[in-house]
């Protein structure tokens, strides 16, 4: 049922209602109609979701791809003799 028919079906229920039998039909087409409705607002609420992950993705991409100037790496906690095994067992050489 499209929404014209539905339409036209709801404006007839609303000015004969009393004497109007919508039959079985009726209400397979309604819970239809708003099946189709769920689901489309959950489709919409999918791709906007998705959309945003992308752009948020896309923009923490290109923050990272500028240039740093090279720098030597050096590891203060594991670098010198501190950590020689002589030095951590209170031995001297």
């Amino acid at each position: 049922m499209d929404d014209n028919a539905l339409d036209k079906l709801l404006r007839k229920l609303a000015t004969e209602a009393p004497m109007m039998d919508a039959g079985p039909e009726f209400h397979d087409s309604l819970w239809q109609r708003i099946g189709q409705m769920t689901e489309a607002r959950e489709h919409r609420r999918r791709t906007i979701l998705g959309l945003a992950i992308f752009a948020i993705g896309l923009g923490a991409g290109m923050g990272t791809q500028y240039p740093v100037p090279a720098q030597p790496v050096s590891y203060t906690l594991a670098d010198g003799a501190d950590l020689a095994p002589s030095t951590l067992l209170h031995v001297a050489p």
